[in-house]
């Protein structure tokens, strides 16, 4: 393995290693969720498996505060496309048949996003502190983004030009 090997090399070369260790090929490991395309379905279901995740991330490593990632982190698409990579890294990372470096490989991603989101959250002028964190309002954000993702799926399904969800 070459020192410039990126990680993300080593990452899919393990996923593949794992789909043959499975006995069979044609099974794929679970892509990674790109949240600009789901449905209003999927979305549904993984909303609250994405908030419960933040929520322990944040609790296992306390540096993670509201200036990397703020109470209102799900607002913004580029803090939760940062997040949702995190979490599909982590998956694979520990996956059961992924080699020991994984867990190393993780923590390098995990600093290299931080420090990504801390500047995406500067940006954005978020509130910050403690007293913001139980202002959170997930779950109307939800119910209105799942909305707006079934009204999405309505107007392509009539026929009309598709445009983003937003």
């Amino acid at each position: 393995m070459s020192e410039e090997e990126a990680p993300h090399d080593r990452l899919r070369r393990a996923l593949e290693t794992r789909a043959k260790a499975s006995g069979s090929e044609g099974e794929r490991a679970e892509p990674p969720l790109h949240w600009p395309n789901l449905g209003a379905i999927p979305a549904e279901r993984e909303w609250p498996e994405l908030h419960h995740w933040v929520d322990d991330l944040r609790q296992r490593y306390p540096g993670l505060d509201s200036y990397v990632v703020p109470a209102c982190w799900y607002a913004h698409e580029s803090l939760v496309g940062a997040l949702q990579a995190l979490k599909d890294h982590e998956r694979a990372a520990y996956a059961p048949t992924s080699p020991a470096t994984f867990g190393t490989d993780w923590h390098r991603a995990l600093r290299d996003l931080a420090a990504m989101l801390r500047q995406f959250t500067a940006d954005l002028r978020c509130s910050h502190g403690p007293e913001y964190a139980s202002r959170s309002t997930f779950g109307d954000f939800v119910v209105d983004d799942i909305s707006r993702r079934r009204r999405h799926a309505a107007t392509v399904a009539l026929g009309h030009p598709e445009t983003a969800i937003g």
